[in-house]
């Protein structure tokens, strides 16, 4: 092995550590912390809807990642994103999600699921896309079902 390459454990055990950074985001957003923070986001992450999203946009940087969240929970008070799978491979985590939640002003139950394909980059969240298909947004983050 060359000096300076992970070995496969090495590259496994990031992998983990990558999936449960991740995880405590979305722990931590679920118990109330609604504000994207620097100690999480990389300062010029970027946040891309799922293209069928009929708000389908690009947020760049921690202020538009902000002002999308806020929006999110200005619109569902009561949002909480339940993990329903996760999985690394290196400096990328696929999550499948539900996301969960009441409208505002009407009340009506929100409950839909969906990808996020994150990409780490010093140890924060530089890149998250949504998709809408499992299989999509698995070969994004370079896994197989």
């Amino acid at each position: 092995m060359e000096s300076g390459t992970p070995s496969r454990d090495t590259a496994g055990a990031m992998s983990q550590e990558n999936v449960d950074f991740v995880r405590d985001g979305y722990a931590r957003f679920n118990a109330g912390e609604r504000t994207a923070e620097l100690w999480f986001w990389h300062p010029n992450a970027e946040y891309q809807a799922a293209r069928e999203d009929p708000d389908s946009a690009v947020h760049r940087g921690i202020d538009a990642i902000r002002k999308q969240f806020a929006s999110w929970v200005e619109a569902y008070p009561d949002l909480k994103i339940e993990i329903l799978e996760a999985e690394g491979n290196g400096d990328q985590v696929f999550l499948w999600v539900r996301f969960i939640g009441h409208g505002a002003a009407s009340g009506i139950p929100l409950e839909m699921e969906l990808a996020h394909v994150y990409t780490l980059r010093d140890g924060k969240a530089a890149r998250v896309v949504e998709y809408t298909d499992r299989k999509e947004a698995l070969e994004a983050a370079g896994l197989r079902e």
